[in-house]
This record gives C-alpha cells, structure tokens and sequence, in this order.
C-alpha cells in the first residue's frame, strides 16, 4: 500500500508528489501526461525565479525533481476511487488497481467541447483542443478556430506561425470596432461570426464545417484540413461525484489545507474551487495538500501535527 496517491501530472499532482517524496512518503503519481494544461502554454513569463520558458520545459523540470526523491510514476487513466483495506483505492482504465493510506485530487480540467455532430469522429484525426501541441502537423493548410476571446487569439497566432490559413468561427456577433477583431485581423486571421456549427464532416480526416447562419438560417460550407476548438476548460471530475464535495461548476470543494470532504482526501489544482487558476497557484496548492496529507498520516499514527520546520523530516 502507498501512503500518499496522487491523480493527475500537472503543475499541482508533480508538486504534490516532490513534497510528498521529499517527507520519504511511499508515493505514487497516476496520469495520462506529464504536465497536464503546461503542455498548452508556448511561453510561461510569471512562475517565480524561472526564466521564460515553455510549459513543457517547466513540467519536465518538476518531474525531474519528482523521480530524485523516488516517487513512483504510471501512465493511466484513473476512472474511479473508493474506500477500501482502511485506506483507499484507485482504479484505472488499463485495469490496474491501487491502494494508499491518502489520497491528493489533482486531475485538472479538460477542454470543453463543441458537441457537434462528427466531432468525437475526427478528434485526432483533424479535430485538435492545443494548437501549440498539434499547429506543426498543419503547416501550410487551411484551419479553422473555432471560439473568442484571447484563446482563440493565441490559437490564431500559433497557427499563423506556421504558415496556416486561419479562419475564426464565432457564434456571437462582433461589435464593429472590436479590439479583437482588430488583434485578428492585424495577423492575417478572417472572422467569421453569428454563425453555429452544424457539423464537422469529413472521409478518414476533416475536410469541412458545415455552417448555419444565424442572422437568416441558411447553410454554407467551409472547406479546412485542421479545427481547433478553444471554448476554454471544465473540471474533469464527474467520476466523483459522491465521492467529495462539488461545487455548482463541478469543482473539488476544500479547506485552506487542501482537504476534502472526505477524510484523507485532499485536492489541488485547476479542479478545486480556488478561483485563481495559475501555474503557480496550482503547484502552491499541491504542495499544501502533500505536507496535509503527510500530517494526516502522522495523526493516524497518534503523532503530533507538524506545524513550524518541515525540513526536520526530511533529513
């Protein structure tokens, strides 16, 4: 059994797992990446005393940290949790079953998506939720972006980067004079607004969207090799409900310590109620729920909380 479970590779999870491992906890990370949202982010300026470096850069640097003090990593999808043998377990998608005294929620969120008809079909296969991972594979060719505000932009201008032609599918209307359609325009982006997404359609990979018009419902087609939908994240955490407390936005609700509802429960990250959704506001949070998680241990074994000098444990 280990003593500390962590769900999600994030700035939040690898956080969590290097304070975790450092306190010489059994700990073991469960993720389908490493780096999580990171990986979305071309340039990071504000993480303190880091230069300016891309989100995978920063993402690979923690884990390094991670695998020095010994925790343990696997790549899988964590589909469920219960309690169970006094502690709790985790069951993935590849079948894998795993025990822990604690548990520390840091699964993120996912990119929220378009429900439209042939979009499950072709994700991967010319639908994409992270221009910065998969612009390159479109170098040259016609996309589309399909959502407002400075998602879409930033999706426009890495696309731009590449050489792509890029069109920006919004199904509100633009105010004329608007800042970002100006921003749009100035890198060579065209707008295409009050229109809604009936389907994307294609053979093996997309080749077209097929749009209806708001202003008089008629239907007109848009021929493109790659769509991009940026309508921003929901938390990924309908797996738990009943589990831990949530919010009305599916959000992990916890206490300034990280914890849950649920005791020996803790959660970090993007998926909890922290208004603030930042790298390092996330890796704060992670490493919060780790020193919890450790105290909580501690009381199961009738010992004192820890509250001043952390590094007494470690050494």
């Amino acid at each position: 059994m280990y003593e500390v479970l962590i769900v999600g590779g994030g700035p939040a999870g690898l956080t969590a797992a290097l304070y975790a491992s450092r306190q010489r906890l059994k700990t073991l990370v469960i993720t389908i990446d490493v780096g999580g949202q990171l990986l979305m982010s071309p340039r990071i300026e504000n993480f303190p005393a880091t230069p300016p470096l891309s989100g995978f850069e920063l993402a690979n640097g923690i884990l390094e940290q991670v695998k020095e003090f010994g925790a343990e990593l696997i790549y899988d999808e964590v589909i469920g949790v219960e309690e169970a043998g006094g502690g709790f377990r985790a069951k993935t998608r590849g079948g894998g079953e795993y025990d822990a005294k604690t548990l520390i929620l840091a699964v993120g969120k996912r990119p929220r998506k378009l429900n439209a008809p042939g979009e499950d079909k072709f994700s991967g296969r010319g639908v994409s939720y992270c221009a910065v991972c998969d612009a390159p594979l479109y170098r040259g060719k016609r996309t589309a972006v399909i959502g407002w505000g400075e998602p879409a932009h930033e999706a426009a201008t890495i696309l731009r980067k590449h050489d792509n032609e890029v069109y920006v599918i919004h199904s509100g209307k633009v105010p004329a004079g608007s800042e970002l359609l100006e921003k749009l325009r100035g890198i060579g982006a065209r707008v295409i607004s009050e229109v809604k997404v009936e389907e994307i359609a294609g053979d093996v990979v997309v080749r077209k969207l097929v749009l209806k018009r708001l202003r008089d419902g008629g239907v007109e087609e848009l021929e493109v090799d790659g769509v991009f939908i940026e309508l921003g994240y929901v938390a990924d955490t309908g797996w738990l409900k009943g589990f831990v407390e949530l919010n009305e936005n599916g959000e992990i609700v916890t206490d300034k310590l990280g914890r849950t509802s649920r005791k020996g429960v803790f959660a970090a990250g993007d998926a909890t109620d922290m208004p603030y959704k930042q790298a390092v506001i996330a890796a704060a949070q992670g490493a919060i729920a780790a020193l919890s998680a450790s105290n909580y241990l501690r009381s199961l074994l009738g010992k004192p909380e820890v509250r001043s000098d952390w590094r007494k444990l470690a050494e």
